[in-house]
């Protein structure tokens, strides 16, 4: 019999090795948000590229299913998951239409958690409110792939540059200091008199439509206090009051309730609220106070 022989596929020219893995630096664990969705190979290359790097750190898929391109929601499940994690999290966060041009790479620290991603706005929410300013770019070529895409930064930069932080780099180490970054400007609602108007800026996985309203709006001018009175106006329906959960009252109607991310949401208990409203992003939301 013929000794069966083993053919060793070649490394690719990108192919992460090391002879040691020193397990130390930051427990993470790193947590990925992108707009990539599963149905491509983007995410999971990710992750190969930080097992390559640092096998034995937790990796989190936070969500792939941003709506392509769009910084606002990025930016606000970021600010509002940061909290759920430990210190020393690595979050990287790509949603990057502006990929390939001159837009720099960040590694920022803010209250003891680190987040990489592009100088697109998506970073600056988290930083409201944080100064100093604790961020550099990532520029020295030891802390990305060998050969780098003009069209996946995710890959190449953000996640080996995770994988290196997460090692034991120094955040130092990674580049030159930055003083600040791109802004993102959330979109705000109006008050006028006894009128709020805002806006949905998200429909979820349910059909329910978020708005830019936010209980600390309602709060700040009073009206929380009356909110089983407060009447709200979309489309051609009105709604009396804020509900406190999604369950069904019997009566086929929508419901407005704060959501868990301290929003008003427009929601149709056992339906979707977009799809029988005929609401979508943009759709404007009216508030009366009484």
């Amino acid at each position: 019999m013929k000794p069966i022989t083993i053919s060793i596929r070649p490394a690719g020219r990108n192919q992460v090795t090391h002879k040691q893995h020193d397990q130390q630096g930051y427990p993470g664990p790193i947590v990925l948000l992108t707009d990539f969705s599963f149905v491509d190979p983007f995410v999971g290359q990710m992750k190969g590229v930080i097992a390559g790097i640092t096998p034995w750190v937790l990796v989190i898929d936070l969500c792939h299913e941003i709506p392509p391109q769009n910084l606002i929601i990025a930016a606000l499940f970021l600010d509002n998951s940061r909290g759920f994690f430990p210190k020393e999290t690595i979050f990287v966060a790509v949603v990057d239409p502006g990929v390939g041009t001159q837009r720099r790479p960040i590694l920022l620290r803010i209250d003891e958690q680190y987040f990489i991603g592009p100088d697109n706005g998506i970073l600056f929410p988290i930083t409201v409110g944080k100064r100093p300013l604790e961020a550099v770019q990532i520029e020295h070529p030891q802390y990305r792939l060998p050969h780098v895409s003009d069209t996946f930064h995710g890959r190449d930069i953000f996640a080996p540059a995770a994988a290196h932080l997460a090692r034991g780099a120094s955040m130092e180490s990674f580049g030159r200091k930055v003083s600040a970054l791109v802004p993102l400007l959330l979109p705000k609602p109006r008050h006028e008199a006894d009128l709020m108007t805002g806006e949905v800026i998200h429909i979820d996985r349910f059909g329910n439509a978020w708005t830019n309203i936010t209980l600390g709006s309602l709060e700040e001018i009073g009206w929380w206090i009356q909110k089983a009175t407060l009447r709200i106006r979309v489309k051609n329906y009105d709604l009396v009051g804020m509900s406190e959960s999604y369950a069904p009252t019997g009566i086929e109607k929508p419901i407005a309730v704060i959501n868990s991310f301290e929003l008003v949401e427009i929601a149709w208990p056992g339906g979707s609220a977009a799809e029988k409203m005929g609401i979508a992003k943009g759709t404007q939301v009216v508030i009366h106070g009484l």
